[in-house]
C-alpha cells in the first residue's frame, strides 16, 4: 500500500543574510566622532583667539564677529556630526543583533529541513503502514508545515527590521546633508525621532515613570530605534525605560566619549575637564567588560552586563554611573547598591568586582531563582572623610530621592513582573538608603544597611517604608565608622548621621558581619571595606536576603549602650567564620554567641 501525505517544501526558499558589517560601522563611526572632535576644537580655539591684545577698530570688530561666527558654526558641526557618529554606532549594535537573529534562523531551517527528509524517508518506507503509523506521519508533517509558516513568518519580521535600520541610518544622514541643516540645532536628528518626542509622555516633559513607560510600548520598533540613536543621553536616563534600552542608550554616548575625547587626547587637546570625563568613560568601559565577561557560578551562561546610568561629568567630575550585572528587566531577584564617601567613578571597576561577589553569592545560596545586583551612584557622595557635607545629612537626603526615584522607574518599567527588591547602603550610602525608606517611601522589599553611621531620620525600623520585620543590619565590631551613630543612651551629638542601626533600640534584624582576619582595635581599613568580601559571613546573609530568605540569615545580638557605661558589642569577642555558616542562628533560633 502506498502512503499519501503531503509534505510541506521547505521555506523559506533563503534565509536571507542582513548586509553590512558591524565592525566597518563601528569604524566609520569612530572616524566622525574623531572629526566632530576636530570641529570641537577648532570651536575652542577660536573662543581663544578672539581677542588679540592692543588690536581695536572697526578691522578688529570684524575680526572678532568672524571669529565667534565660525566657531558658533564649527560647534554646531561638531554637535551633527556627534550625532550621525551615534546612529552609525546604534546601527551596528542592531545590525551584531540582525546577525546573530539570521544565525539562529539559519539553523532553524537546517534543522527544519532535516525533519522533512527524514519524514520523506519514513513515508517511503511505510509500504504497509497501519492507520495509526499513517496518522503519525500525517502529524509530523502537519507540524512540520507549521513550523515552516513560522519560520517564514520571523523571516519576513527580520528582513522588515532590516529595511527600519537602513532607513534610520539614512534619514540620519540627510538630517545632515546640506550646510543648513547641518547648522540647525536639530541637525542630524530624523524627522520620526522628533516626531516620537513630542509626544506625550515623552521624557524630558515632566512625565511620570509610568507615563514615560506608556510612552514606549506605544512606539514603533523603528521609532524607539530612532529615540535611541539620536537622543541616547535622555533615553539612557529616563526612569520607566526598560533597562535594556537605557543601556543600549548609555552605551551609544559611551562609545562617543571614548572615541571623540581619545581623538583629543592623541592630538594634545584634552581639557582638564575631559580629561576626568575620558578617565570615568574608561572606568565604565572596563567595569562593562568585566560585567560582560563574568560567568553564572550555576550555569556556566554570561547573564551580561548593564549600563543604566551614564553621567562621567556630573557633579565636578566625580561623575554619575549605574553598572548592573545580570537582566534588570526579568531577574526575580534585584540588588542596589548605594555606596558611600569618597566614591567616584574612579572606583567604578571596584564596586563593578563586588557586584559579581553578590551575584554568585545569591545564587549558591539561594533557591534557584534569578539574580540582577547593581551598583548606583547616582547622588553625590562626600569626598573624604574630612569633608564638612561628612558630617551632615544633605548629601544624603538629596541621594535618598533619587534613590527612591530610580527604583520608581525601575518599578514602572516592568508592572506586571514586579522583582523582589533589595535596597543595600554601605557607609554614608546606609544613611542615604535610609533617606530614601524614610523619607520617600523606597519601593523597595527589604532594605540593608552596613557600615552604618546612622540611619539618618529613622528612630526606629518601623519608620522604613519596608517595615521593620524587612530592615536588616550587618556591623563588623572593629568598623569605626559603624559606632559613629547613636546607640540610645548616651547620644553622639554631631559625630553620627542618625540612630545606630544595629543597636537593640532600632528594631532591625542584626546579622553576622565580622570579618576573619579582623584587626584588635576598630578601624576604617578592611573593618569597614570588606562587607562583601569573598567568604564573607556579611555577604553570606547579605545572599539570603536578596534571595528573598532574610529568615535565614546568621544574627547577631544587637549593640546596646547601658546607662551606666559605654555602648558594648556582643560580637566582640565572638570567634567570626569563613563562607556559608555551618549552624543557623536565624531570627526563630537565636544563639547568643
Amino acid at each position: 500500500m502506498t502512503v499519501t501525505i503531503d509534505v510541506p517544501p521547505s521555506q523559506p526558499a533563503e534565509v536571507v543574510r542582513p548586509e553590512g558589517d558591524p565592525g566597518g560601522a563601528d569604524t566609520l563611526a569612530e572616524a566622525l566622532h574623531t572629526a566632530s572632535g576636530r570641529y570641537e576644537e577648532f570651536s575652542d580655539e577660536t573662543a581663544r583667539i578672539q581677542w588679540i591684545g592692543g588690536w581695536y577698530g572697526d578691522a578688529a570688530d570684524a575680526y572678532r564677529e568672524a571669529t565667534a561666527e565660525a566657531g558658533e558654526e564649527h560647534a554646531a558641526m561638531a554637535r551633527t556630526v556627534e550625532r550621525v557618529g551615534r546612529a552609525v554606532t546604534a546601527y551596528a549594535d542592531t545590525l551584531r543583533d540582525l546577525l546573530r537573529t539570521y544565525e539562529e534562523q539559519v539553523d532553524r531551517k537546517e534543522a527544519l529541513d532535516a525533519r522533512r527528509s527524514a519524514l520523506i524517508a519514513d513515508i517511503n518506507a511505510a509500504t504497509e503502514a497501519t492507520p495509526d503509523v499513517v496518522a503519525a506521519l500525517r502529524e509530523r508533517a502537519t507540524e512540520l508545515r507549521d513550523d515552516y509558516a513560522e519560520l517564514v513568518t520571523d523571516h519576513d519580521d527580520l528582513q522588515r527590521r532590516v529595511r527600519e535600520a537602513e532607513d534610520l541610518l539614512r534619514q540620519s544622514f540627510q538630517a545632515g546633508t546640506s550646510l543648513d541643516r547641518a547648522l540647525a540645532d536639530d541637525g542630524g536628528v530624523p524627522q520620526s525621532a522628533q516626531d516620537a518626542l513630542s509626544r506625550r509622555g515623552a521624557p524630558g516633559s515632566e512625565a511620570t515613570p509610568e507615563q514615560v513607560h506608556d510612552w514606549w510600548l506605544g512606539l514603533s520598533e523603528a521609532e524607539r530605534e530612532a529615540v535611541v540613536s539620536s537622543y541616547p543621553e535622555l533615553i539612557g536616563s529616563a526612569d520607566g525605560l526598560p533597562a535594556s534600552v537605557r543601556d543600549d542608550a548609555n552605551r551609544v554616548v559611551l562609545d562617543d566619549d571614548l572615541a571623540t575625547l581619545g581623538s583629543k587626547r592623541d592630538d594634545g587637546t584634552l581639557s582638564p575637564t575631559e580629561e576626568r570625563v575620558l578617565a570615568n568613560a574608561e572606568q565604565a568601559r572596563q567595569a562593562l567588560e568585566d560585567a560582560d565577561a563574568f560567568e553564572d557560578p550555576i550555569t556556566g551562561e554570561r547573564p551580561g552586563g548593564l549600563l543604566h546610568l551614564y553621567d562621567p561629568g556630573a557633579f565636578d567630575g566625580d561623575g554619575r554611573v549605574a553598572i548592573g550585572v545580570g537582566d534588570l528587566d526579568t531577574a526575580d531577584d534585584v540588588a542596589i547598591f548605594t555606596p558611600g564617601i569618597t566614591t567616584t567613578m574612579d572606583d567604578t571597576t571596584s564596586y563593578t568586582g563586588q557586584m559579581i561577589n553578590l551575584y554568585e553569592a545569591t545564587r549558591y545560596n539561594g533557591d534557584g531563582s534569578s539574580v540582577a545586583t547593581l551598583f548606583w551612584l547616582g547622588y553625590d557622595a562626600p569626598d573624604a572623610f574630612y569633608d564638612p557635607a561628612t558630617a551632615t545629612e544633605g548629601r544624603a537626603e538629596d541621594g535618598g530621592r533619587r534613590l527612591a526615584d530610580m527604583v520608581d522607574g525601575l518599578r514602572a518599567s516592568r508592572p506586571d513582573d514586579p522583582a523582589h527588591l533589595t535596597a543595600i547602603g554601605h557607609s554614608y550610602g546606609s544613611t542615604t538608603t535610609s533617606y530614601a525608606a524614610g523619607d520617600f517611601d523606597l519601593a523597595a522589599d527589604d532594605v540593608v544597611l552596613i557600615g552604618s553611621p546612622g540611619a539618618g531620620p529613622a528612630d526606629h525600623a518601623d519608620d522604613f517604608s519596608v517595615g521593620a520585620d524587612n530592615v536588616y543590619v550587618g556591623r563588623d565590631s572593629r568598623d569605626i565608622v559603624a559606632v559613629l551613630g547613636d546607640e540610645g543612651w548616651v547620644g553622639k551629638g554631631p559625630v553620627g548621621l542618625g540612630t545606630d542601626p544595629s543597636s537593640d533600640d532600632f528594631g532591625a534584624t542584626r546579622f553576622e558581619a565580622e570579618d576573619v582576619d579582623r584587626a584588635d582595635i576598630r578601624n576604617w581599613g578592611d573593618a569597614h571595606s570588606s562587607y562583601l568580601h569573598h567568604d564573607s559571613e556579611s555577604l553570606y546573609n547579605i545572599g539570603l536576603i536578596v534571595d528573598g530568605h532574610g529568615d535565614r540569615v546568621n544574627v547577631a545580638e544587637h549593640s546596646y549602650d547601658p546607662w551606666y557605661d559605654f555602648a558594648r558589642d556582643p560580637e566582640w569577642d565572638r570567634e567570626p567564620s569563613s563562607g556559608v555558616q555551618g549552624e543557623s542562628r536565624t531570627r526563630e533560633n537565636r544563639m547568643v554567641p
